[in-house]
């Protein structure tokens, strides 16, 4: 009994056994039977296959066959990047893609490769094995480009208006295909392009010289003009190939330039305080300006002016409008440039205007040559825009040895009765060499002002942070001081006894309300006068710091009869008691003679 139970429990567990065994089954497809791409020369394509479990237990899937071969049986391309998929297996009834990429180096040679890609659960040797295939196809496609010399654009030069400039340029089929149907044509369609070749092929490396009309209407704008590009239409692909430029004559020009130039005031060898000035007459184009026996330093004015005439004829009646000079000079300000521009002017057809623009040199500038543009610009009713240019060289020059008192003034500078004010005085080397011992010096003997600094070292550099020296200080004023304006004077050395430069900052004090201000009177008075007596002078103490306390001075007054406040009310209240009195006195005579 005991063995028939055994007997029947091993044959339910064989029968089990074999019903997993009959379930188990591996199966697997490609998801596509074809990999279609195409891509260039010199690049890279990536793309992708998919593998669809359809059995029923998991699979681990190995990849063969990377090479693919073109149609003529020789030349080869190769897949990579692809891994067995692999840890983790395909779940049964899943799919997975593995990813793969195909490089095509320069050179490659141009057509369809094709190739069979194998996957498999196990080597291909073993019977027992399942495989499926699929068929990767790359096509390699040309690439189409060209070249031209020059390359990006082409300055006809000189050229009128309602005119037909000739020109030539080369071009070459840089691509790995043949250019077929090439055509020549123009960006702008007032222009009229005409080429000695058209519809014709430009096979691979191949290079072609071409020849060209364009026509430039009236109706378009002068000066330096880019006119538009030369473009290029083929049957494989289109492109702008360059610009093509040219000097258009006509409409505005610069008919006359003079500069004049007028120096910062500066102290002479002699001591004394002037500015020079000189000129340049009739500058063409291209010019360093040259202004005689001065030179433009930091501080010059430069004054550019032009006599700017419209080309057109009273018959082509074409007025140019809002018209604009500017005038810039490249790199003056620490590397930036500087730029001043005129007001807007029109300029009638035939005529002509005169315009001044005024250049400011800044007193922190480098000794050096310059580059200076002038840039003309205006335009007519058709909106064509006429322009016209030159191109300068300007030579800044320094002393060897300047100092200037920079900045000199008073923050209020008007203090009612009492009050506070701020002196800021700066001290500058605009020379071409270091100063070690430069000295400041501040005075005004009235507000007991008396500041002095000594052995200031002062940089070449005019950017520099040691290239000045600044000093500030407060003033106060107490109420009673006289009205009046009090100048203080600020003065640079460029050593101890050298004085170099003065200016002057006025601190004026206005009277406090109901505080008499004493004038000046023209014709003499002859009256009695009131002596006041008054307390001895207080000594004002001179200072060094930052504050000065300025007192009220005392001084000894006459003050005449005829001043003091109240006399003339007196007398007016005097004369009208005594008129009072009169015409009551007559009054009373006539009514005693009525009686």
């Amino acid at each position: 009994m005991i063995k028939m139970r055994k007997f029947l429990f091993i044959t339910i567990f064989v029968l089990f056994l074999y019903a997993m065994s009959v379930n188990a089954v591996p199966n697997f497809k490609f998801s596509d039977d074809f990999v279609n791409l195409s891509s260039v020369v010199s690049n890279t394509i990536s793309s992708s296959v998919t593998i669809d479990n359809t059995g029923t237990t998991a699979l681990d899937i190995n990849f063969t066959g990377f090479i693919l071969t073109h149609t003529d049986g020789t030349n080869k391309l190769t897949i990579s990047s692809l891994s067995n998929i692999t840890n983790p297996s395909i779940a049964a009834g899943a799919s997975q893609s593995a990813s793969f990429s195909v490089v095509i180096p320069s050179g490659q040679t141009l057509g369809t490769y094709t190739g069979t890609l194998t996957a498999a659960n196990g080597s291909l040797s073993d019977p027992a094995t399942i495989s499926d295939t699929t068929i990767i196809n790359v096509n390699v496609t040309p690439t189409f480009s060209v070249s031209t010399s020059p390359s990006s654009e082409l300055n006809l030069g000189s050229a009128s208006l309602d005119s037909t400039q000739k020109g030539t340029f080369d071009i070459t089929n840089t691509g790995t295909g043949d250019i077929t149907n090439l055509i020549f044509g123009f960006s702008d369609s007032k222009f009229s392009l005409q080429t000695n070749k058209s519809n014709f092929t430009l096979s691979i490396g191949e290079t072609k010289p071409i020849g060209f009309n364009i026509t430039i209407p009236k109706d378009t704008s002068t000066g330096n003009v880019t006119l538009g590009k030369v473009r290029l239409t083929s049957a494989e692909f289109n492109t702008d190939l360059f610009d093509l430029k040219a000097e258009i004559s006509g409409g505005l020009i610069i008919d006359d330039l003079d500069v004049f130039l007028t120096t910062r005031i500066k102290r002479g060898s002699d001591g004394t305080l002037r500015s020079e000035s000189g000129n340049d007459l009739g500058v063409p184009d291209g010019k360093k300006l040259n202004f005689g026996g001065e030179d433009a330093g930091p501080g010059s004015e430069l004054r550019f002016s032009f006599n700017i005439v419209n080309t057109f004829t009273d018959d082509e009646d074409i007025d140019i409008n809002d018209i604009t000079i500017k005038v810039t000079i490249e790199e003056l300000d620490d590397g930036d440039d500087l730029e001043e521009e005129s007001k807007e002017f029109d300029v009638d057809a035939g005529g002509n205007v005169d315009i001044d623009v005024f250049f400011n040199i800044p007193i922190s500038v480098v000794q050096d040559t310059y580059d200076v543009v002038i840039e003309l610009e205006g335009e007519d009713e058709n909106r064509n825009t006429h322009s016209a240019k030159m191109n300068l060289k300007l030579r800044i020059d320094k002393e060897s040895r300047e100092v200037m008192v920079s900045k000199a003034s008073l923050f209020p500078e008007k203090i009612k009765c009492s009050g506070s004010s701020t002196l800021t005085a700066t001290i500058k080397n605009i020379g071409a060499r270091t100063e070690a011992d430069a000295k400041i010096e501040i005075i005004n003997s009235d507000l007991g002002i008396n500041f002095v600094k000594r052995n200031i070292k002062l940089e070449e550099d005019p950017f520099d942070t040691d290239n000045e020296f600044t000093k500030k200080l407060t003033i106060n004023i107490d109420r009673g001081m006289e009205a009046k304006k009090y100048p203080i004077e600020v003065k640079a050395y460029i050593q101890e006894e050298i004085l170099w430069e003065t200016r002057t900052a006025n601190l004026e004090v206005e009277a406090c309300a109901g505080q008499v201000v004493e004038e000046v009177v023209e014709e003499e008075i002859v009256g009695e006068t009131e002596v006041v007596e008054t307390a001895p002078e207080i000594e004002e103490e001179t200072t060094e710091g930052e504050e000065i306390s300025v007192l009220q001075p005392t001084t000894t007054t006459e003050v005449p009869l005829v001043k003091k406040r109240g006399f003339w009310i007196a007398v007016v209240i005097i004369n009208i008691i005594l008129i009072a009195g009169a015409a009551f006195l007559v009054a009373r005579t006539v009514r005693k003679k009525q009686l």
